[in-house]
C-alpha cells in the first residue's frame, strides 16, 4: 500500500540522526517549514557571533548552547508527533479494513457486493470479515454526529449502509493523502537541516576552549566580587565611624563655645557691657538642650570660678542680667533718654524675654500718654470745646506714638509684635479718656441738666392745648403741644445747651475715628502674627472672648463712656429741638411782602443744625434716633400746629383777614415741603464725607436712615392738599356760579344778524367774566405761593367748567348763537389757561366738544366727526349728552336727532 511505503520511507529517513531534523511546530496547529522556523529563531537572537569580533567567548558559548538545545527540542518533538500520528493512522486503517470485510461477508444483495468491489479498486485492500458488534439505531445516530470530525472504530463498526461506508472510506483516504503530503514536506527540508548541523560542527572545536576561558573568567569575577563586598563593608564602617567622630567633634566644639559664652557673659557683666553679655546669653540659649544638659558639658564647663552646671549658670546669669537691663531701662525712662531706652529695649529679645520688653516699653509709652493727658486737664476750661479738644489731643498722642515707635518694635522684635503695645495703649487711653469725659460731665453739669429735662418731660407728657395764630394777625397766642418746654426753668440756657451738644458730637466723632485707626493698625499686626502662628504668645494675657478678631477689646472703656455721652446727647438734643421749635412757633411773625411767616425759616434752620450734628457724630444709632424724633417733631409740633390754626381761622366768618391768614398757613406748609426735600439732599451731600469712615454695614444703615426724612413729605403734601381744598370750598366755589350768572346777564344765543353784530361789538360776556374772575382771585394771586396758587386755579377751573356745562345744557342756540358761544368760550378759555402754569386746557375739553356739536351745519355732519371718523378726537360726552346738546339747537328737529345712529 502507498501508506505503508511512505511510512517505511519516513522511518528509514529518521533512523539516521544525522539525516533528520525537526519538521513541524507542536503548538501552531498549521504546517510550517522547519527551515523557516529555524531561521525565525535565529532572527530572534543577536546576529551571528562568528561575524562579530567584539563577541566574548562567554557570550559565544551561551549562544551555541542555546541553539543546540533548540534544535534538539524541535527534532524530538516533531519525531514524536509524526510517529504517533502514523501509528494511529495504521491502527485505524486496519480496523476499517476488518470492518469492511465483515460487512462484505454479511451482505446478501448485489448492490452491496458491487459497491464493495468498486471501493476496493482504488488500491485499497479489504481484510477478512469479522463479527460486528450490534449497534442500536439510537447509538448509531449519536455516533454519526462525530463522523465529520474523527470517525472512530466504534462508529465504523456500526455502519450498515453502503453510502455511509463509502463516505467514511473517502474521508480516510483524504486524511491519508494529507499525511503523505506532510511527510513529503518534512523530507524536503532535510537538506536545510543538515546544513544547519554542519554549521554547528564548525563551531564545535571552539566550544571547549571557550568553556575553559568562561570558567576562568567566572572564577576571577567571583573572587573580585567577594573582595569588593569586603571593601564596601569596611568603607561603610569607616563612614559610620567618621560621622560619629564628626558628631563628637561638633559636640566638643559646641561645649567649648558654650563655655566661651558663659565666660563671656561673666566677663561682660563684670565690665558692665550689657549688650555684649546679652549677645553671649542669646548665643548660649540657642544651644540644644542635649548639649546644655549633657554629661560632657556638666564636666567640661564648670570651673573653679563657676563650679555649677551650665543650666544653673545660665539661669542665674539670665535672671541677674534681666534684672540689670530692666533697672537700666527704668532709669533711662526716668531720665527721658530715648537713646538709652532704645539701647536697653532691644536687649530683651536677646534674653528670650520679648513679652517683658514689650510690657516695659508699653508702660513707658503709656506713661507718656498719661502725662500729656493729665497736663492737658490742668489748663483753663473756658473754651466751649475744651474737653473735646483735650480728648482729641490724647488720641493724637497715641497715634503719634504708634507711628513713631512701630518701626523700632518691628526692627528688634519683628512684625506683628506692636500689637501688644497697641493693646496696652488702648487700655491706657480708656483710663485717660474716661477721666476726661467724667471731668466733662462734671464741669458741664450734664447729668443735672439731663435729670431736669427728663423730670419735666415725665410730668408734662402728652399735654396738648389749642394753639394761636400768627402774632401780627392775631395778637392772642396760646401754647402748642411743644410749648410745654418753655416752662422749664430758664436756668437751662439754650445757648449753653447748644454748646454742650456741639462738644458731645465732636467727642463721639473723634472717638469713632480713633477706634477706626486703632482697629486698622491692630488688624495689620495680627495678620502678621497669624501667618507666623504667634498670636497667643504676643497678645495680652486676658480671656480671648474680650477681644475681637483685630486683637482689640470688643467693648472698650472709651466706647462705653461715649455711649453714655450719646444717651445724654439724645435727651438734650430732643429737648433743645422741641424748645427751639416751640419758641419759633411762639414768636412767629409775618413780614409784609413775604408769603410765609418767620417760623418756617427758623424751624428748618434748627432742623438742619440738629440733623447735621447727629450725622457728624458718626454714630448710626444716634442718627436713626434723631431722624425719627425729627420726623415726629415735624408732624406733631410743627405741621400739627398749622392744622390746628387753620381749623380755627374761619370760626369767626369768611373775612379777608381770615382768608389771608389761612393762605399764609398754606404757604408755610408748601414751603416746608420744599425745604424738607432740599434739607434731605443737602444732608446726604454733606454726610458723604462723614459716613464714609463707617463700616460697610453701618454705611448701608446710615443711608437708609437718612432717606427716611423723605417719608414725611408725602404726609405733609396730603395735609396741604386738604388745606387747599378747604380754602377753595370756603372762598371760591360759592362765588363761581354767581360769576357765570352775572356774566350771562342779557346774553342769549338765539340771535338775529343784528343782535349778533351788537354782541360782537360789545363782547359783554368776556369782559364781565374776566373782570369778575380777576376780582375773585386777586387776593389768592398776591398771597399764595406759586404752587398753591396754581392748585387753587386748577380747582376753580374744574368747578367752573362743571357749572358752565350745566348752564349750556339749559341754553338754546341757533347757528349764529353757536358761533357766538364758540368765540366766548375761546376767549374765556384762553384767559383761564393763561392764569396758571398748570396744564388747564384739558379741563375745557367737554365744553369744546359741546361747541363742536353746536357748530354743525346739518345733523348729518355729525357722522364726519363721530365714531370711526372721529380721528384724534376722544369724545368725553355720552350719547345722551350729545343728543341733549344737539337738541339745544332750535333749528334741529327732535325727530331727526332721535333717528341719529350714535
Amino acid at each position: 500500500m502507498a501508506i505503508d511505503s511512505s511510512s517505511d520511507s519516513f522511518r528509514a529517513s529518521t533512523n539516521n540522526p544525522a539525516d533528520s531534523g525537526p519538521s513541524e511546530s507542536s503548538t501552531s496547529g498549521t504546517s510550517q517549514s522547519p527551515h523557516t522556523s529555524f531561521q525565525a529563531q535565529q532572527q530572534d537572537q543577536d546576529s551571528d557571533p562568528n561575524g562579530d569580533p567584539n563577541v566574548t567567548p562567554q557570550e559565544l558559548t551561551v549562544y551555541v548552547e542555546r541553539l543546540l538545545q533548540q534544535i534538539n527540542d524541535k527534532f524530538d518533538g516533531v519525531s514524536t508527533q509524526i510517529f504517533g500520528r502514523m501509528d494511529d493512522m495504521s491502527s485505524r486503517i486496519e480496523e476499517l479494513e476488518r470492518s469492511i470485510g465483515e460487512l462484505i461477508q454479511d451482505a446478501d444483495d448485489d448492490s452491496l457486493s458491487k459497491g464493495l468491489q468498486a471501493s476496493t479498486q482504488d488500491n485499497t485492500m479489504v481484510p477478512a470479515a469479522q463479527e460486528l458488534q450490534v449497534v442500536t439505531s439510537k447509538e448509531h445516530e449519536e455516533l454519526k454526529k462525530d463522523v465529520s470530525v474523527n470517525p472512530s472504530l466504534e462508529y465504523i463498526r456500526s455502519l450498515t449502509n453502503i453510502a455511509d461506508i463509502q463516505e467514511c472510506l473517502r474521508q480516510l483516504e483524504l486524511e491519508e493523502t494529507q499525511v503523505d503530503a506532510d511527510l513529503d514536506e518534512l523530507l524536503a527540508e532535510r537538506e536545510e537541516l543538515e546544513a544547519s548541523l554542519d554549521k554547528l560542527e564548525v563551531l564545535e572545536p571552539q566550544l571547549g576552549s571557550l568553556q575553559n576561558e568562561s570558567k576562568t573568567l567566572v572564577n576571577i569575577i567571583s573572587d573580585t566580587s567577594g573582595l569588593a563586598e569586603g571593601i564596601s563593608a569596611k568603607v561603610k564602617q569607616l563612614d559610620l565611624e567618621q560621622s560619629r567622630v564628626q558628631l563628637a567633634i561638633k559636640h566638643v566644639e559646641d561645649v567649648q563655645e558654650l563655655k566661651y559664652c558663659i565666660s563671656g557673659i561673666r566677663r561682660a557683666m563684670e565690665q558692665m557691657d550689657y549688650e555684649d553679655a546679652a549677645r553671649h546669653m542669646h548665643k548660649a540659649l540657642g544651644f540644644d538642650k542635649k548639649i546644655l544638659q549633657g554629661s560632657f558639658a556638666e564636666i567640661a564647663v564648670p570651673s573653679a570660678s563657676n563650679p555649677e552646671y551650665p543650666t544653673a549658670i545660665l539661669a542665674n546669669s539670665k535672671t541677674k542680667l534681666l534684672d540689670i537691663i530692666s533697672m537700666e531701662f527704668e532709669n533711662a525712662v526716668q531720665r527721658q533718654s530715648e537713646e538709652d531706652i532704645t539701647r536697653y529695649f532691644k536687649l530683651f529679645p536677646l534674653l528670650g524675654e520679648e513679652q517683658v520688653g514689650l510690657d516695659k516699653y508699653s508702660k513707658f509709652v503709656c506713661a507718656i500718654v498719661s502725662g500729656k493727658a493729665q497736663a492737658a486737664l490742668v489748663g483753663p476750661t473756658k473754651s466751649p470745646t475744651f474737653y473735646a479738644d483735650t480728648l482729641i489731643r490724647l488720641f493724637e498722642s497715641v497715634a503719634v506714638i504708634i507711628d513713631q515707635h512701630q518701626p523700632v518694635v518691628e526692627r528688634y522684635y519683628g512684625q506683628g509684635k506692636m500689637l501688644r503695645v497697641i493693646q496696652r495703649l488702648q487700655e491706657e487711653s480708656d483710663v485717660r479718656s474716661r477721666k476726661i469725659l467724667e471731668a466733662f460731665e462734671e464741669e458741664r453739669q450734664i447729668k443735672r441738666k439731663v435729670a431736669e429735662i427728663r423730670s419735666f418731660r415725665d410730668t408734662k407728657r402728652n399735654v396738648l392745648q389749642p394753639t394761636g395764630s400768627i402774632r401780627s394777625l392775631t395778637p392772642q397766642p396760646s401754647m402748642s403741644s411743644s410749648q410745654q418746654a418753655a416752662t422749664v426753668p430758664e436756668v437751662i440756657d439754650p445757648r449753653e445747651l447748644d454748646l454742650n451738644l456741639n462738644e458731645m458730637v465732636l467727642i463721639s466723632q473723634r472717638s469713632h475715628l480713633y477706634n477706626r485707626f486703632l482697629e486698622s493698625r491692630a488688624k495689620s499686626e495680627i495678620e502678621h502674627l497669624a501667618n507666623e502662628d504667634q498670636v497667643d504668645g504676643t497678645v495680652v494675657e486676658k480671656p480671648k472672648n474680650l477681644y475681637n478678631e483685630s486683637g482689640l477689646l470688643r467693648v472698650s472703656g472709651l466706647s462705653r463712656k461715649v455711649e453714655e455721652i450719646i444717651d445724654y446727647y439724645l435727651a438734650i438734643e430732643e429737648f433743645f429741638l422741641r424748645r427751639s421749635v416751640d419758641k419759633a412757633m411762639r414768636i412767629d411773625e409775618y413780614d409784609v411782602g413775604s408769603k410765609t411767616s418767620s417760623c418756617v425759616d427758623d424751624v428748618f434752620y434748627i432742623l438742619k443744625k440738629t440733623i447735621s450734628r447727629a450725622v457728624f457724630s458718626s454714630n448710626v444709632d444716634c442718627m436713626a434716633a434723631m431722624i425719627n424724633f425729627i420726623k415726629n417733631t415735624l408732624e406733631m409740633d410743627y405741621i400739627a400746629v398749622f392744622q390746628r390754626n387753620m381749623a380755627g381761622v374761619f370760626s369767626s366768618g369768611d373775612t379777608k383777614e381770615a382768608r389771608f391768614q389761612y393762605m399764609v398757613f398754606l404757604n408755610n406748609v408748601n414751603v416746608s415741603i420744599d425745604y424738607l426735600q432740599k434739607l434731605t439732599a443737602e444732608i446726604e451731600q454733606e454726610s458723604a464725607s462723614t459716613i464714609t469712615s463707617l463700616s460697610e454695614h453701618a454705611l448701608a444703615k446710615a443711608k437708609v436712615v437718612l432717606s427716611g426724612l423723605t417719608g414725611s413729605s408725602s404726609k405733609i403734601k396730603q395735609i396741604l392738599n386738604m388745606g387747599i381744598e378747604e380754602l377753595f370750598e370756603r372762598t371760591l366755589r360759592p362765588r363761581l356760579r354767581p360769576l357765570l350768572q352775572d356774566s350771562y346777564k342779557d346774553i342769549k344765543y338765539v340771535v338775529t344778524d343784528e343782535e349778533y353784530a351788537e354782541q360782537e361789538a360789545s363782547n359783554n360776556f368776556v369782559h364781565r367774566f374776566m373782570s369778575g374772575f380777576d376780582a375773585l382771585i386777586e387776593l389768592f394771586k398776591s398771597a399764595l405761593t406759586e404752587e398753591n396758587y396754581n392748585q387753587v386755579i386748577a380747582s376753580a377751573v374744574t368747578s367752573l367748567t362743571k357749572t358752565w356745562e350745566k348752564i349750556i345744557f339749559q341754553t338754546k342756540f341757533n347757528k349764529l348763537g353757536a358761533i357766538r358761544f364758540d368765540k366766548d368760550l375761546r376767549a374765556a378759555g384762553f384767559y383761564m389757561v393763561s392764569l396758571s402754569s398748570f396744564p388747564l386746557r384739558e379741563k375745557l375739553t367737554r365744553l369744546n366738544q359741546m361747541v363742536m356739536l353746536l357748530d354743525l351745519e346739518e345733523l348729518e355732519d355729525l357722522y364726519e366727526i363721530w365714531g370711526n371718523n372721529s380721528g384724534a378726537i376722544t369724545w368725553r360726552l355720552t350719547d345722551a349728552e350729545v343728543r341733549r346738546i344737539l337738541g339745544s339747537r332750535t333749528d334741529f328737529h327732535p325727530e331727526e336727532i332721535a333717528r341719529l345712529r350714535l
